[in-house]
């Protein structure tokens, strides 16, 4: 299946920004553009309107909560569904991301599957 819809990916680690790009287009998602922090994926939603921002939590110059926090303070971003990537696991952890105002959480090492379906919950409004 193919979905047009245009996907943000902010991550720092090169590897890891292709691992997701590559991932989502074998699950039928071409339109995925990719920034290396929270400032240049601030810049890129500038450019262009996405449909989802997958984000990783730790990043230099602007790290996830951070970039969340910007987002939400802008009307025009604040409804775009937002996924934290994140090696984070631990409760303290998930809590501050809760607080921040995080609804959407995937711990890292990303699942395929997993990932298809919260993309689908958080986008389409599928409960995959």
């Amino acid at each position: 299946m193919n979905y047009d819809i245009n996907i943000l990916i902010v991550e720092d680690l090169l590897t890891t920004r292709l691992f997701l790009r590559r991932t989502l287009k074998k699950l039928g998602y071409t339109n995925v553009v990719l920034s290396e922090d929270g400032e240049a994926a601030l810049k890129e939603l500038e450019r262009k309107g996405y449909d989802l921002i997958i984000s990783d939590w730790h990043m230099p110059n602007m790290d996830g909560l951070d970039f969340y926090k910007e987002l939400s303070k802008n009307r025009k971003w604040s409804e775009i569904p937002f996924l934290l990537i994140t090696a984070e696991k631990e409760r303290d952890k998930v809590i501050e991301a809760v607080q921040a105002g995080i609804k959407e959480y995937l711990v890292k090492p990303v699942q395929p599957e997993k990932l298809s379906s919260k993309i689908k919950e958080v986008v389409f409004g599928d409960a995959a």
